[in-house]
Protein backbone atom coordinates (compact mmCIF):
# COMPACT_ATOMS: atom_id res chain seq x y z
CA UNK A 1 0.00 0.00 0.00
CA UNK A 2 1.13 3.66 -0.99
CA UNK A 3 2.07 5.51 2.33
CA UNK A 4 2.47 8.88 0.47
CA UNK A 5 1.07 11.82 1.90
CA UNK A 6 0.37 15.47 0.94
CA UNK A 7 1.88 17.80 3.20
CA UNK A 8 0.96 21.66 3.00
CA UNK A 9 4.06 23.95 2.75
CA UNK A 10 2.45 26.94 1.53
CA UNK A 11 -0.60 28.53 0.57
CA UNK A 12 -2.04 32.11 -0.35
CA UNK A 13 -5.18 33.12 -2.54
CA UNK A 14 -3.34 32.37 -5.79
CA UNK A 15 -1.76 28.65 -5.05
CA UNK A 16 -1.97 26.03 -2.64
CA UNK A 17 1.55 23.60 -3.00
CA UNK A 18 2.25 20.73 -1.15
CA UNK A 19 5.43 17.89 -0.90
CA UNK A 20 4.41 14.57 -1.40
CA UNK A 21 5.94 12.98 1.42
CA UNK A 22 6.37 9.00 2.21
CA UNK A 23 9.14 6.70 2.48
CA UNK A 24 11.83 5.49 -0.09
CA UNK A 25 12.86 8.57 -1.92
CA UNK A 26 15.59 10.32 -2.84
CA UNK A 27 15.99 13.75 -0.80
CA UNK A 28 17.38 15.45 -3.87
CA UNK A 29 14.02 14.01 -5.90
CA UNK A 30 11.10 16.45 -5.01
CA UNK A 31 7.60 15.81 -5.59
CA UNK A 32 5.08 18.39 -5.38
CA UNK A 33 1.36 18.72 -5.90
CA UNK A 34 0.20 22.28 -6.04
CA UNK A 35 -3.84 23.45 -6.76
CA UNK A 36 -4.66 26.81 -8.79
CA UNK A 37 -8.05 28.24 -9.46
CA UNK A 38 -7.41 27.88 -12.94
CA UNK A 39 -6.19 24.35 -13.12
CA UNK A 40 -8.94 23.27 -11.18
CA UNK A 41 -11.20 24.98 -13.43
CA UNK A 42 -9.80 23.26 -16.84
CA UNK A 43 -9.68 20.05 -15.30
CA UNK A 44 -13.49 20.45 -14.14
CA UNK A 45 -14.91 21.57 -17.19
CA UNK A 46 -13.83 19.96 -19.90
CA UNK A 47 -15.67 21.69 -22.31
CA UNK A 48 -13.17 24.54 -21.98
CA UNK A 49 -10.98 24.16 -25.18
CA UNK A 50 -8.48 25.68 -27.26
CA UNK A 51 -7.14 29.24 -26.38
CA UNK A 52 -9.38 29.49 -22.89
CA UNK A 53 -7.47 25.92 -22.10
CA UNK A 54 -4.15 26.73 -22.99
CA UNK A 55 -4.46 30.43 -21.31
CA UNK A 56 -5.98 28.91 -18.00
CA UNK A 57 -3.22 26.53 -18.15
CA UNK A 58 -0.41 29.11 -18.78
CA UNK A 59 -1.93 31.48 -15.86
CA UNK A 60 -2.26 27.85 -13.20
CA UNK A 61 1.30 26.81 -13.78
CA UNK A 62 2.36 30.58 -13.80
CA UNK A 63 1.00 30.69 -10.37
CA UNK A 64 2.23 27.21 -9.50
CA UNK A 65 5.71 27.88 -10.88
CA UNK A 66 5.74 31.29 -8.28
CA UNK A 67 4.55 28.84 -5.18
CA UNK A 68 7.45 26.22 -6.11
CA UNK A 69 9.87 28.98 -6.17
CA UNK A 70 9.15 29.87 -2.05
CA UNK A 71 10.07 26.47 -1.65
CA UNK A 72 13.01 25.51 -3.97
CA UNK A 73 14.39 29.46 -5.43
CA UNK A 74 13.53 28.74 -8.86
CA UNK A 75 14.14 31.91 -9.83
CA UNK A 76 17.49 32.13 -8.55
CA UNK A 77 18.74 30.45 -12.10
CA UNK A 78 19.98 32.59 -14.61
CA UNK A 79 17.51 32.69 -17.08
CA UNK A 80 20.49 32.34 -19.95
CA UNK A 81 20.65 28.71 -18.08
CA UNK A 82 16.90 27.60 -18.83
CA UNK A 83 15.96 25.37 -21.45
CA UNK A 84 12.44 24.86 -21.80
CA UNK A 85 11.83 21.55 -23.77
CA UNK A 86 8.58 20.66 -25.96
CA UNK A 87 7.19 17.32 -25.93
CA UNK A 88 5.43 18.04 -28.83
CA UNK A 89 2.52 18.32 -29.25
CA UNK A 90 1.44 17.48 -25.53
CA UNK A 91 4.02 20.55 -23.76
CA UNK A 92 2.94 23.33 -26.13
CA UNK A 93 -1.04 23.37 -23.79
CA UNK A 94 1.49 23.89 -20.64
CA UNK A 95 3.25 27.16 -22.10
CA UNK A 96 6.13 26.80 -19.65
CA UNK A 97 8.14 29.28 -21.64
CA UNK A 98 5.41 31.84 -21.02
CA UNK A 99 4.96 31.16 -17.59
CA UNK A 100 8.22 31.47 -16.80
CA UNK A 101 8.49 34.92 -18.37
CA UNK A 102 5.76 35.75 -16.07
CA UNK A 103 6.53 34.05 -13.47
CA UNK A 104 10.07 35.43 -12.96
CA UNK A 105 10.61 37.62 -15.86
CA UNK A 106 12.93 35.37 -17.74
CA UNK A 107 14.06 37.24 -20.68
CA UNK A 108 17.10 35.02 -22.04
CA UNK A 109 15.30 30.87 -21.66
CA UNK A 110 15.84 28.96 -24.66
CA UNK A 111 13.23 26.32 -26.13
CA UNK A 112 13.58 23.08 -27.65
CA UNK A 113 11.40 20.61 -29.40
CA UNK A 114 11.15 16.67 -29.91
CA UNK A 115 7.83 14.88 -30.98
CA UNK A 116 6.70 11.47 -29.02
CA UNK A 117 3.49 9.97 -30.37
CA UNK A 118 2.52 6.88 -28.14
CA UNK A 119 0.44 4.25 -30.36
CA UNK A 120 -1.56 1.74 -29.31
CA UNK A 121 0.07 -1.91 -30.79
CA UNK A 122 -1.30 -5.17 -29.55
CA UNK A 123 -2.21 -3.76 -26.07
CA UNK A 124 0.65 -2.17 -25.48
CA UNK A 125 1.70 1.55 -25.90
CA UNK A 126 4.37 2.45 -28.22
CA UNK A 127 6.13 5.14 -29.72
CA UNK A 128 5.41 5.62 -33.25
CA UNK A 129 6.09 9.36 -34.23
CA UNK A 130 9.45 10.90 -32.97
CA UNK A 131 11.38 12.69 -36.12
CA UNK A 132 11.03 15.91 -35.42
CA UNK A 133 13.83 17.00 -32.99
CA UNK A 134 15.08 20.89 -32.48
CA UNK A 135 17.55 21.06 -30.08
CA UNK A 136 19.84 23.88 -28.41
CA UNK A 137 20.34 23.62 -24.79
CA UNK A 138 23.07 25.33 -22.84
CA UNK A 139 25.99 23.76 -20.41
CA UNK A 140 25.06 23.12 -17.17
CA UNK A 141 21.49 23.84 -17.87
CA UNK A 142 18.18 23.84 -15.79
CA UNK A 143 15.48 21.62 -17.73
CA UNK A 144 11.67 22.75 -18.01
CA UNK A 145 9.65 20.46 -19.62
CA UNK A 146 5.96 19.44 -19.07
CA UNK A 147 2.91 17.03 -20.47
CA UNK A 148 -0.01 15.16 -19.50
CA UNK A 149 1.10 11.91 -18.46
CA UNK A 150 -0.45 8.08 -18.25
CA UNK A 151 1.65 5.33 -19.27
CA UNK A 152 4.66 7.51 -19.17
CA UNK A 153 6.03 5.86 -22.54
CA UNK A 154 5.64 8.97 -24.33
CA UNK A 155 7.87 11.21 -21.26
CA UNK A 156 10.76 8.07 -20.93
CA UNK A 157 11.39 8.28 -24.26
CA UNK A 158 11.54 12.21 -24.61
CA UNK A 159 14.20 12.25 -21.64
CA UNK A 160 16.18 9.62 -23.17
CA UNK A 161 16.89 11.45 -26.01
CA UNK A 162 17.63 14.55 -24.17
CA UNK A 163 19.93 12.29 -21.95
CA UNK A 164 21.17 11.11 -25.22
CA UNK A 165 22.04 14.47 -26.56
CA UNK A 166 23.28 16.09 -23.53
CA UNK A 167 25.80 13.38 -23.89
CA UNK A 168 26.73 13.97 -27.16
CA UNK A 169 27.26 17.62 -27.17
CA UNK A 170 29.63 17.16 -23.87
CA UNK A 171 27.18 19.58 -22.08
CA UNK A 172 26.02 19.36 -17.87
CA UNK A 173 22.49 19.33 -16.60
CA UNK A 174 22.29 20.70 -13.28
CA UNK A 175 18.13 20.27 -12.61
CA UNK A 176 15.02 18.75 -14.39
CA UNK A 177 11.73 20.34 -13.56
CA UNK A 178 8.74 18.40 -14.69
CA UNK A 179 5.21 19.79 -15.03
CA UNK A 180 2.56 17.72 -14.86
CA UNK A 181 -1.27 16.70 -15.01
CA UNK A 182 -0.55 12.70 -14.18
CA UNK A 183 -0.35 9.78 -12.33
CA UNK A 184 2.55 7.88 -9.90
CA UNK A 185 3.82 6.74 -13.32
CA UNK A 186 5.29 10.08 -13.76
CA UNK A 187 7.71 9.47 -11.05
CA UNK A 188 8.12 5.94 -11.61
CA UNK A 189 9.91 7.60 -15.15
CA UNK A 190 11.58 10.25 -13.31
CA UNK A 191 12.94 8.42 -10.43
CA UNK A 192 14.67 6.32 -12.86
CA UNK A 193 16.24 8.98 -14.73
CA UNK A 194 17.06 10.55 -11.39
CA UNK A 195 19.43 7.97 -11.21
CA UNK A 196 20.41 7.99 -13.96
CA UNK A 197 21.69 11.65 -14.40
CA UNK A 198 22.97 11.57 -10.87
CA UNK A 199 25.69 8.78 -12.07
CA UNK A 200 26.02 10.68 -15.27
CA UNK A 201 26.35 14.32 -14.41
CA UNK A 202 28.47 15.39 -11.87
CA UNK A 203 27.16 18.36 -11.52
CA UNK A 204 23.58 17.12 -11.48
CA UNK A 205 21.64 18.76 -8.24
CA UNK A 206 17.90 17.89 -8.33
CA UNK A 207 14.75 16.90 -9.81
CA UNK A 208 11.54 18.13 -9.44
CA UNK A 209 8.22 16.72 -10.43
CA UNK A 210 5.00 19.07 -10.13
CA UNK A 211 1.83 17.37 -10.41
CA UNK A 212 -1.39 19.91 -10.90
CA UNK A 213 -4.45 19.06 -8.33
CA UNK A 214 -3.12 15.92 -7.46
CA UNK A 215 -1.93 12.45 -8.57
CA UNK A 216 -4.30 10.69 -10.23
CA UNK A 217 -5.03 7.27 -10.42
CA UNK A 218 -4.21 5.52 -13.89
CA UNK A 219 -7.11 3.19 -15.55
CA UNK A 220 -6.14 -0.09 -15.67
CA UNK A 221 -7.17 -3.38 -17.12
CA UNK A 222 -8.53 -4.74 -14.12
CA UNK A 223 -10.22 -1.16 -12.96
CA UNK A 224 -13.65 -1.41 -11.62
CA UNK A 225 -15.49 0.72 -13.43
CA UNK A 226 -17.98 -0.14 -16.43
CA UNK A 227 -16.12 2.59 -18.94
CA UNK A 228 -13.23 3.47 -19.15
CA UNK A 229 -9.90 3.64 -21.38
CA UNK A 230 -7.10 1.67 -19.84
CA UNK A 231 -3.32 3.60 -19.65
CA UNK A 232 -5.26 6.64 -20.69
CA UNK A 233 -8.01 7.68 -18.21
CA UNK A 234 -6.48 9.34 -15.09
CA UNK A 235 -9.00 9.03 -12.31
CA UNK A 236 -9.93 10.62 -9.22
CA UNK A 237 -10.80 7.89 -7.11
CA UNK A 238 -8.75 7.60 -4.08
CA UNK A 239 -9.31 3.63 -3.56
CA UNK A 240 -7.64 3.45 -6.77
CA UNK A 241 -4.39 5.33 -5.69
CA UNK A 242 -5.53 8.82 -6.10
CA UNK A 243 -4.06 11.33 -3.97
CA UNK A 244 -6.23 14.70 -4.25
CA UNK A 245 -5.54 18.22 -3.32
CA UNK A 246 -7.62 19.44 -0.99
CA UNK A 247 -8.85 22.55 -3.07
CA UNK A 248 -9.57 20.14 -5.99
CA UNK A 249 -11.67 17.78 -3.93
CA UNK A 250 -13.75 21.22 -2.62
CA UNK A 251 -13.97 22.09 -6.36
CA UNK A 252 -15.56 18.76 -7.28
CA UNK A 253 -18.70 19.81 -5.17
CA UNK A 254 -19.78 22.61 -7.45
CA UNK A 255 -21.93 20.42 -9.39
CA UNK A 256 -22.59 16.37 -9.62
CA UNK A 257 -21.41 16.51 -13.15
CA UNK A 258 -17.84 16.98 -12.20
CA UNK A 259 -16.95 13.93 -10.24
CA UNK A 260 -19.03 11.66 -13.75
CA UNK A 261 -16.57 12.56 -15.81
CA UNK A 262 -14.15 9.74 -17.39
CA UNK A 263 -11.00 11.60 -16.55
CA UNK A 264 -9.84 14.46 -15.10
CA UNK A 265 -8.21 16.28 -18.52
CA UNK A 266 -9.45 13.55 -21.60
CA UNK A 267 -6.89 13.69 -24.40
CA UNK A 268 -5.04 17.62 -23.57
CA UNK A 269 -3.71 17.71 -27.12
CA UNK A 270 -6.98 17.20 -28.45
CA UNK A 271 -8.45 19.75 -26.25
CA UNK A 272 -5.65 22.31 -27.04
CA UNK A 273 -5.26 21.50 -30.67
CA UNK A 274 -8.33 19.57 -31.64
CA UNK A 275 -11.63 21.19 -29.57
CA UNK A 276 -14.52 19.56 -32.53
CA UNK A 277 -12.64 16.01 -32.16
CA UNK A 278 -12.04 16.12 -28.50
CA UNK A 279 -15.97 17.23 -27.88
CA UNK A 280 -16.52 13.90 -30.12
CA UNK A 281 -14.72 11.99 -27.69
CA UNK A 282 -16.60 13.29 -24.35
CA UNK A 283 -19.83 13.06 -26.48
CA UNK A 284 -18.59 8.96 -27.32
CA UNK A 285 -17.89 8.55 -23.35
CA UNK A 286 -21.71 9.71 -22.87
CA UNK A 287 -23.18 7.92 -25.16
CA UNK A 288 -20.93 4.62 -23.84
CA UNK A 289 -22.27 5.59 -20.32
CA UNK A 290 -25.68 5.47 -21.48
CA UNK A 291 -25.66 2.11 -22.77
CA UNK A 292 -24.28 0.94 -19.27
CA UNK A 293 -26.93 2.91 -17.13
CA UNK A 294 -29.70 1.17 -19.39
CA UNK A 295 -28.73 -1.83 -19.35
CA UNK A 296 -27.44 -2.06 -15.66
CA UNK A 297 -29.97 0.74 -14.64
CA UNK A 298 -27.57 2.03 -13.04
CA UNK A 299 -28.29 5.15 -10.12
CA UNK A 300 -26.60 8.44 -9.91
CA UNK A 301 -24.91 7.24 -6.74
CA UNK A 302 -23.24 4.12 -7.67
CA UNK A 303 -21.49 5.85 -10.41
CA UNK A 304 -20.57 8.89 -8.90
CA UNK A 305 -19.09 6.51 -5.40
CA UNK A 306 -17.29 4.19 -7.94
CA UNK A 307 -15.35 7.23 -10.00
CA UNK A 308 -14.89 9.72 -6.87
CA UNK A 309 -16.09 7.57 -3.56
CA UNK A 310 -17.36 10.11 -0.52
CA UNK A 311 -17.67 7.16 1.88
CA UNK A 312 -14.89 9.07 4.63
CA UNK A 313 -17.85 12.08 4.38
CA UNK A 314 -20.03 9.23 6.37
CA UNK A 315 -19.95 7.53 9.58
CA UNK A 316 -21.61 4.43 7.84
CA UNK A 317 -22.29 4.97 3.64
CA UNK A 318 -24.30 2.12 3.79
CA UNK A 319 -26.37 3.32 6.26
CA UNK A 320 -26.35 6.60 5.24
CA UNK A 321 -25.11 7.64 8.89
CA UNK A 322 -24.15 11.61 8.89
CA UNK A 323 -20.81 12.03 9.34
CA UNK A 324 -19.14 15.64 10.45
CA UNK A 325 -16.03 18.09 10.20
CA UNK A 326 -13.61 15.95 13.32
CA UNK A 327 -14.21 12.75 11.67
CA UNK A 328 -13.57 13.85 7.61
CA UNK A 329 -10.33 14.98 9.42
CA UNK A 330 -9.72 12.07 11.14
CA UNK A 331 -10.25 9.77 8.27
CA UNK A 332 -8.66 12.50 5.76
CA UNK A 333 -5.39 12.17 8.31
CA UNK A 334 -3.71 9.47 6.06
CA UNK A 335 -3.47 11.41 3.46
CA UNK A 336 -3.13 15.21 4.11
CA UNK A 337 -1.34 17.18 6.82
CA UNK A 338 -1.02 20.77 7.46
CA UNK A 339 -4.64 21.77 7.24
CA UNK A 340 -6.51 23.10 10.37
CA UNK A 341 -9.71 21.83 11.56
CA UNK A 342 -11.73 24.74 10.26
CA UNK A 343 -10.75 23.81 6.29
CA UNK A 344 -12.26 20.60 7.06
CA UNK A 345 -15.32 22.53 8.09
CA UNK A 346 -15.54 24.19 5.07
CA UNK A 347 -14.99 21.12 2.84
CA UNK A 348 -17.56 19.25 4.55
CA UNK A 349 -19.95 21.99 4.40
CA UNK A 350 -19.33 22.23 0.71
CA UNK A 351 -20.29 18.61 0.79
CA UNK A 352 -23.19 18.62 2.29
CA UNK A 353 -24.43 21.26 0.52
CA UNK A 354 -23.83 19.28 -2.89
CA UNK A 355 -25.17 16.16 -1.07
CA UNK A 356 -28.12 17.11 0.46
CA UNK A 357 -29.93 14.48 1.56
CA UNK A 358 -32.80 15.13 -0.61
CA UNK A 359 -30.72 14.70 -3.47
CA UNK A 360 -29.03 11.62 -2.19
CA UNK A 361 -32.58 9.77 -1.93
CA UNK A 362 -33.19 10.84 -5.52
CA UNK A 363 -29.46 9.85 -7.01
CA UNK A 364 -30.29 6.35 -5.15
CA UNK A 365 -32.64 5.68 -7.34
CA UNK A 366 -32.10 2.89 -10.27
CA UNK A 367 -31.88 4.34 -13.46
CA UNK A 368 -31.31 8.14 -12.40
CA UNK A 369 -27.77 8.07 -14.00
CA UNK A 370 -29.96 7.88 -17.59
CA UNK A 371 -30.98 11.47 -16.95
CA UNK A 372 -27.76 12.53 -16.18
CA UNK A 373 -26.04 10.76 -19.69
CA UNK A 374 -29.40 12.38 -21.90
CA UNK A 375 -28.69 15.89 -20.59
CA UNK A 376 -24.86 15.53 -21.26
CA UNK A 377 -25.35 14.22 -24.70
CA UNK A 378 -28.19 16.57 -25.41
CA UNK A 379 -25.35 19.82 -24.24
CA UNK A 380 -22.80 18.00 -26.36
CA UNK A 381 -24.38 17.74 -29.34
CA UNK A 382 -25.40 21.30 -29.52
CA UNK A 383 -21.81 22.44 -29.43
CA UNK A 384 -21.06 20.61 -32.68
CA UNK A 385 -24.88 20.91 -33.93
CA UNK A 386 -23.35 22.23 -37.51
CA UNK A 387 -20.46 20.33 -37.71
CA UNK A 388 -20.84 17.12 -40.60
CA UNK A 389 -20.53 14.04 -39.62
Amino acid sequence: MNQDKLVRKFKDEAVAVYRIEGPGVDEDFKRYTVSTRDTRDLMNYPEIINCDFTNLMQNGVTNALKGINILERLSSTSSKSVNVCHILRGSLNFKVRDALRKAFGYKWHSSSYISSQRVLKEGKFEISEDTYRKFIIPDRATLYTADIVASGVSLDHGIEYISTYLKSQGCQLKNFIFITIGCIEAEKVLAKWHKTFKNSFPEYEKTILIYLEGRFALATKKTPLYNYLYDTDLLKNYKLGALLTPEFEHSQFDRVIIGLEACAIYDGGKKGFEPLNHVKDILEFWEKQLEVGRKKKLSIWEEYNARMPVDMYFADIENLDSGSPEMLQENKSQYWQGLGLEEYYKLYTRFKWLWTDERIRSSRLPRSFIQVCEKKIKYLKSLIADVSA
